[in-house]
């Protein structure tokens, strides 16, 4: 992938016109960002947590939800 513009990716910066690995792609593979998760309501935190398989989502609260979600989503 060729960058477009001066951009950030894995915590490199890249030039435009330079060669970027594909794996540091800015668009996440999950279909979210992290600003997203950090947006969302807890009953949605709840949610996806339970759709990825994060035990104990419903007693868990919203800012460690978001933490582990991130965490588990590499963003």
């Amino acid at each position: 992938m060729v960058a477009t513009h001066t951009i950030k990716c894995g915590g490199k910066w890249y030039k435009a016109g330079e060669k970027m690995p594909e794996s540091n792609s800015p668009v996440s593979s999950v279909g979210y960002t992290k600003t997203e998760i950090n947006r969302m309501s807890t009953a949605d935190l709840q949610k996806l947590a339970a759709e990825q398989g994060i035990e104990n989502a419903q007693a868990t609260s919203g800012a460690e939800l978001k933490e582990i979600l991130i965490a588990k989503f590499n963003l």
